[in-house]
């Protein structure tokens, strides 16, 4: 009889153990996954740049000789990857990720830059995203070594602070049709009113503030999309993309005012083959797209700053073990729109081979010519690139 009684209370406690243990697990929860790389990079650069990162060659005025070495470990990434757990009818995920790109401090003293920092919530086709993220526009990027993906030579778009809504369709099990639109934080330098008020008056020429932020109202960015797969491993991305903005130059007092516009359009495309072989690329035109790395990342005008540009690039990967990249780019601000010494034409081209030599660890080699026109000189500017990376991704 007592063997009764144990085994009965027995198997009540593996009853209730099961139904706490089944309770938990049905409870919305997230899970964590941390992700990234660790890297360092060696940079020589036959003239001068912008240190680690390039982006354009500083103004030669005549010296073509102007060596640099740099070495550094800020492209190091950490993120972390949430995907919500036991969530009806929704998916849930987020993303934060930073790297040490937050100081143009020494090199052993580098500051953490905060990159990504966003979560999603999917419902049928529909996919709401807040957080601070890249933009719609322009959604592709080379595959460099180089920390910045040829932006101000051809490449535009940035990470900013946005609330976007997406919606994709699928006519078919190949095809996929995504509208997305969103607003999203404007960015722009402190400009002066054009009817500054006099100093005199106890009036500074600017207010302190980002007009972006002056303007009292987000910018607006939405994007159209295919992606269509033709058989596994072929598949093409094409597109749409634009943004508008308005900025809002004010005086320290407020009393002077002006406003402005910034707006953006940009095509893209992407062919993968299932040979390992593919073509990538994008075009745009737009006015005062400083602050998407637009124009050379030159800073916004009252009057604006028109500027065309595009890149493309070819990837092969013949194996997991190895992976070829060559590509170039072309920011052209508009001559007129510029003042005497800034940057006219800047341009890009670049190579580069990754190859694993065991699982997680890559080394890279890239090689990258830039050239940068300035306004009123009569030559350009020249800077030859040798990159190195040792990469351990996790």
């Amino acid at each position: 009889m007592k063997r009764i009684h144990l085994l009965i209370a027995f198997l009540l406690m593996a009853f209730i153990c099961f139904a706490v243990t089944a309770t938990a697990a049905d409870k919305p929860s997230i899970k964590i996954k941390p992700y990234g790389f660790f890297k360092l990079d060696g940079m020589y650069d036959q003239n001068e740049t912008n240190g680690n990162v390039a982006k354009y060659v500083g103004r030669q005025n005549g010296d073509d000789s102007d060596e640099q070495f740099n070495m550094t470990p800020k492209h190091t990434r950490l993120g972390l990857k949430m995907t919500g757990e036991n969530i009806r009818d929704a998916a849930v995920n987020g993303k934060v990720e930073v790297d040490f790109y937050g100081s143009d401090g020494p090199e052993n003293a580098a500051l953490i830059r905060l990159r990504h920092a966003y979560f999603t919530v999917r419902s049928a086709e529909f996919q709401l995203l807040a957080g601070q993220t890249w933009d719609l526009i322009s959604p592709l990027n080379p595959s460099m070594l180089n920390a910045s993906p040829i932006f101000g030579a051809g490449n535009i778009g940035m990470r900013r602070p946005q609330v976007r809504l997406s919606y994709t369709a699928q006519p078919n099990n190949q095809t996929d049709i995504t509208l997305a639109a969103g607003i999203f934080r404007n960015m722009g330098n402190d400009n002066t009113p054009t009817l500054t008020l006099s100093l005199a008056d106890g009036e500074d020429a600017t207010d302190g503030s980002d007009d972006g932020t002056d303007a009292g109202i987000p910018s607006i960015q939405g994007m159209l999309e295919l992606r269509h797969e033709f058989n596994p491993g072929t598949s093409l991305q094409v597109g749409a993309s634009g943004l508008w903005g308005q900025m809002k130059a004010e005086s320290q007092l407020s009393t002077n005012t002006e406003t402005y516009e910034n707006w953006g359009a940009v095509g893209h495309l992407k062919l993968s083959l299932a040979s390992g072989f593919a073509i990538m690329g994008e075009g745009f035109t737009g006015r005062n797209l400083g602050s998407y790395a637009g124009g050379i990342s030159q800073a916004s005008t009252l009057d604006g700053v028109d500027c065309v540009g595009g890149w493309g690039s070819l990837q092969f990967q013949p194996s997991d073990q190895v992976q070829f990249n060559a590509g170039g780019g072309m920011d052209d601000p508009k001559d007129e729109d510029l003042s005497n010494g800034d940057k006219g034409k800047n341009q890009c081209i670049f190579g580069n081979i990754k190859y694993n030599v065991v699982p997680l660890v890559t080394l890279g080699l890239e090689v990258s010519h830039w050239r940068t026109e300035y306004l009123g000189d009569a030559d350009p500017s020249d800077n030859l690139r040798v990159q190195t990376s040792f990469i351990l991704n996790f």
